[in-house]
């Protein structure tokens, strides 16, 4: 059984691991300037430039 679901299981392993580095690499090209957590505003989740909290 493993070795008739073997090729399942390695295209799942692997396309979990391109989906992963999409990601990563996606957000690293998306946050080019650093980004801080404004805590005075309404929402401190969102994320904004450094240099607007100034």
């Amino acid at each position: 059984m493993i070795r008739k679901y073997g090729w399942l299981i390695v295209f799942a392993v692997s396309v979990f691991l391109f989906d992963a580095l999409l990601m990563q690499w996606l957000e690293w090209i998306s946050t080019e300037t650093d980004k801080c957590r404004n805590m005075d505003s309404v929402n401190p989740l969102r994320l904004v430039n450094c240099s607007e909290l100034e």
